[in-house]
């Protein structure tokens, strides 16, 4: 399969022109998992992380989970004070329902369910506890400072760096555990949004299902407010492996 991506100095050119005739505000990080080539612009400022830090919301959980502090299958009453417009299910469905913390996980990054988030991180103890856990993820520039809200202020920031260095840890099995590592990378893998990373590569979401050939694997996580657009990837191909932010 040929090399996707085109030498760095040229991509990196490329980019900065976009960047030139966009007006608002564009970062980027993407690095090879085994190697060191890397690209980055404006890779360490701060943006809005929209849906993208609920990938740090799931990693918090499921190490509750592997600790046996949480069981997966802990059933959770869905309260009418909970629902949250934007995406997802649950803002739709009757209150009373209960659903278990594995398929609140399971909404929250598959469909990007906000309702289902912050269900999920009162479960795991609240904001600071997603925030200690960006410190152990080596995060140092992101922050969780509110549950999701539709359309919120920015009050979740962080770089396109530190999701950089979480993709490439979770790639090399190092988030919590090689396990766990797994679980998000497979969840990952099965969220539905593909409008943004993946519609600019060889790849159909369907392509199990109709009996293509399939070049790559995704593995992302979307996010989307007004005004901001963010998508965090890793990109498996036959050669080799990449995060892109």
């Amino acid at each position: 399969m040929p090399n996707i991506l085109p030498p760095l100095t040229t991509l990196l050119d490329d980019i900065r022109r976009e960047a030139d005739g966009f007006s608002g505000h564009v970062g980027l990080a993407a690095r090879r998992v085994e190697g060191k080539e890397s690209i980055r612009f404006n890779a360490d400022d701060i943006f809005s992380t929209a849906s993208v830090i609920k990938l740090v919301v799931l990693v918090e959980y499921l190490a509750q989970v592997a600790t046996g502090e949480l069981l997966s299958t802990s059933p959770i009453t869905l309260q009418p004070e909970k629902l949250v417009e934007g995406s997802g299910v649950l803002k739709d469905l009757q209150p009373g329902a209960r659903i278990t913390l594995h398929d609140l996980a399971t909404l929250s990054i598959t469909i990007s369910d906000n309702t289902a988030s912050n269900m999920l991180i009162d479960a795991v103890g609240g904001l600071a506890r997603i925030n200690t856990r960006l410190r152990d993820l080596g995060m140092a520039r992101t922050v969780m400072g509110r549950p999701f809200v539709f359309d919120s202020p920015v009050d979740n920031t962080g770089s396109p760096a530190d999701f950089l260095h979480l993709l490439l840890a979770l790639a090399q099995g190092q988030v919590v555990s090689p396990t766990v590592s797994g679980q998000v990378l497979d969840l990952m893998g099965r969220q539905q949004f593909m409008t943004y990373i993946p519609r600019y590569l060889p790849y159909h979401p369907f392509a199990a299902e109709y009996g293509l050939p399939q070049p790559l694997t995704i593995a992302n996580k979307v996010g989307m407010l007004r005004g901001t657009v963010n998508d965090a990837a890793l990109i498996t191909t036959p050669d080799y492996r990449y995060g892109l932010v």
